[in-house]
């Protein structure tokens, strides 16, 4: 009889089960061959004295065992290990490639996409001047008992398995009631849909709406991934200017009397990337407009939640009575970048044709995920977290506000937003950004190059969304001596 106490060492502190190690010991025996294919194994109640464990554990781990396929039981006879073991050995091809290939290339062409960029590292091991919410504010634990607390119950486990495409009912229900007591919508659970982020959102709403060929009107800067999915539609883009109250309707009205618009995208509460507000009379001239000229709105309301100076304008999507809107929001610009979670609200056979479209991509959203931010948001947990980051990150963007005004004020032009967790800054033209931007990386702070931002090749706007949301006030101190010091070497040649 083979020693079962000295071969199978147990760890009580260790986080992996009891029945689990005794498995794994086990299997490890059965490879190493001191543990013989066909042996007949202890009896539960016999190995649980052995071992001093209570026989259930035993039990587990023989299920565990017999699960993978490393013993089966005979009635009356006992418990073997089996004859053939669960293990693949694969056999390899016969090649005549050489030795030292790589694989590199196709051996076949395929369409190279002309307009959107191979992405860069996104350097957040790095402080700086980077776009989006500090992570580390983040309620982890709450969102950590919430994901638990779903995939521990037993009605929980229809979240692991096939659901709906237009994602999980409860977050829907939750969405739709924050958007008709937030934003003054009239909406139902049935007019909302869940993505993964609202890129996600965007570039489903460019797939069902938007043919090749058509004209779809974005600001004379806009943000680089909507203009990306719409051209990867098949728009062609008509850029209007966009000034101190949004994008100029007026402009927009001369474009729709000559030529056939199919779409507008506009982000109405923070305009991207130089977050300006689309003022109440251009809001409701844009839908009028709309009305007459038969074009799309698609609202992106990504930041809505972060506004510190007063009440908000509710979105366009709030006055549509028509069905003219398409509106778009997020949790991953508030909450985390890795919480992705966009969704659309729209009428209902637009909703109906992006489950469509949702079959073909990935089936269905996160289920799990899903239900446990929807039971945050009952549980109040979200709404707390909002309230807790938008007076950290209010004292952030006043802190850099004021020490952008204190220390550049000669070289560096920017309003300080109402909202949203970046300032627009407008560099002097002796301060060419790409070249701060790699100094700067060189000393271990990030500010973006702004090249992103212009949207023809021949634009040089010299100019760049500053972050304050992503660093507490300590690390925006450092960043902004190194950027002082970095812009004083620049302007000694």
């Amino acid at each position: 009889m083979l020693p079962w106490k000295n071969l199978i060492l147990i760890q009580k502190t260790s986080s992996v089960p009891v029945y689990q190690q005794i498995a794994n010991s086990i299997i490890q025996h059965i490879r190493s061959g001191v543990i013989k294919r066909g042996m007949k194994m202890p009896g539960t109640r016999e190995l649980s004295q052995l071992l001093s464990v209570h026989r259930k554990t035993i039990v587990s781990a023989y299920d565990e065992l017999d699960a993978q396929g490393w013993i089966h039981s005979l009635p009356s006879k006992g418990t073997f290990v089996s004859d053939q073991l669960p293990e693949i050995h694969p056999r390899k091809l016969e090649t005549v490639s050489p030795g030292n290939f790589r694989w590199e290339k196709t051996g076949y062409n395929f369409r190279i996409n002309p307009f959107i960029k191979p992405s860069t590292k996104p350097l957040r091991d790095m402080i700086g001047f980077h776009d989006g919410p500090d992570v580390r504010l983040v309620p982890v634990d709450a969102w950590g008992r919430s994901y638990r607390s779903v995939l521990s119950r037993k009605s929980g486990l229809h979240h692991l398995s096939y659901v709906q495409e237009n994602g999980n009912y409860e977050l829907r229900k939750v969405l739709s009631e924050e958007l008709n007591t937030t934003r003054g919508m009239q909406t139902t659970p049935e007019h909302i849909f869940i993505t993964r982020g609202s890129q996600m959102a965007m570039f489903m709403l460019a797939m069902v709406l938007i043919a090749a060929g058509d004209q779809v009107v974005v600001g004379q800067t806009n943000y680089y991934y909507t203009d990306r999915a719409l051209m990867a539609a098949g728009a062609r883009l008509v850029r209007i200017p966009v000034d101190d109250e949004g994008i100029d309707v007026d402009e927009l009205e001369k474009i729709c009397k000559r030529k056939k618009i199919r779409a507008v995208y506009v982000t109405s509460h923070h305009h991207f990337p130089t977050t300006v507000t689309l003022c109440a009379a251009r809001r409701m001239k844009l839908l009028a407009l709309a009305e007459k000229f038969g074009f799309i709105i698609i609202e992106d309301d990504y930041d809505y939640d972060l506004h510190y100076e007063s009440s908000p304008l509710l979105p366009v999507a709030s006055a549509d009575r028509n069905g003219m809107v398409a509106y778009i929001g997020t949790l991953s610009k508030t909450v985390a970048p890795a919480l992705r979670l966009g969704y659309v609200a729209a009428p209902l056979n637009l909703i109906a044709e992006l489950g469509k479209i949702r079959q073909v991509i990935d089936i269905q959203g996160d289920p799990v995920l899903e239900q446990a931010v929807a039971e945050m948001f009952s549980l109040g947990e979200i709404r707390r977290h909002m309230k807790k980051v938008l007076r950290e990150y209010h004292l952030r963007r006043d802190f850099l506000c004021s020490q952008l005004k204190k220390r550049f004020a000669e070289l560096i032009q920017f309003k300080t937003p109402e909202g949203g967790l970046s300032v627009w800054a407008r560099f002097d033209k002796s301060i060419p950004l790409p070249a701060l931007h790699e100094r700067m990386k060189k000393k271990g702070v990030i500010i973006s190059s702004g090249m992103i931002h212009n949207t023809d090749p021949k634009m040089n706007l010299n100019a760049t969304r500053m972050g304050f949301g992503w660093m507490n006030t300590q690390e925006t101190g450092r960043s902004l001596e190194v950027l002082d010091e970095t812009i004083a070497e620049m302007r000694k040649g």
